[in-house]
């Protein structure tokens, strides 16, 4: 799959003074954690306020307890454990990020969700796709892309968990067909981290 990139809006510039949200999604090894890290860091060098949060649902936590076990954890339940602690995490995290004076930077978010419950021939539901679309009504989503070939290098490099490439290749067509469908900014995460957050920056205007 050929590398799909939208060019960063210079039309929406990062606003001065108050409260926004900035969501970074993409798939596993896309380098989500890592260029966050490094962007609030930079920006708040550079005298921006900025602070970053994480949306994790748990899914290698939980499926760690269940293998160490020798047991399956089945789909549908995990599911619902992933959706309800990462449903909980992004309504704290929006909540306090209207009570920051600064930039907000999330680390994943509900339609992550989605995507998993898609990879995994799942329904979307009713409730999960309306909350998603609710909690970022008022934000601005990037989309780090890179090729899965490269993300699967990432994620053995960082010895953590295992990803097959088939699904590294169908969660990163989900986020950007996503991306299409919503008008999202699509990044191409493949080069260093310094390169991607002067993309983002470029995007936000800052």
């Amino acid at each position: 799959m050929a590398l799909t990139v939208i060019e960063p809006r210079t039309d929406s510039p990062l606003p001065t003074g108050g409260s926004r949200t900035l969501i970074i999604v993409g798939s596993d090894g896309s380098g989500k954690t890592t260029t966050i890290n490094a962007l609030v860091d930079e920006l708040v060098r550079d005298g921006i306020a900025a602070r970053n949060v994480a949306n994790p649902a748990g899914r290698r936590w939980f499926t760690r307890q269940f293998t160490d076990k020798g047991r399956t954890i089945p789909v549908r339940m995990l599911d619902l454990f992933e959706s309800c602690i990462r449903t909980l995490n992004v309504a704290v995290n929006s909540f306090t990020a209207t009570r920051f004076d600064g930039l907000t930077v999330m680390d994943r978010h509900l339609h992550c969700q989605l995507v998993l419950r898609r990879l995994r021939g799942q329904p979307a539901g009713l409730l999960l796709p309306k909350l998603a679309k609710y909690m970022v009504r008022e934000s601005q989503i990037i989309v780090l892309d890179v090729d899965p070939a490269l993300a699967q290098e990432r994620i053995v490099a960082r010895a953590e968990d295992f990803e097959t490439l088939d699904y590294l290749v169908s969660s990163r067509r989900e986020y950007l067909t996503m991306a299409a469908q919503q008008g999202w900014t699509v990044i191409d995460a493949s080069g260093t981290v310094a390169r991607t957050v002067r993309q983002i920056r470029n995007t936000l205007g800052c």
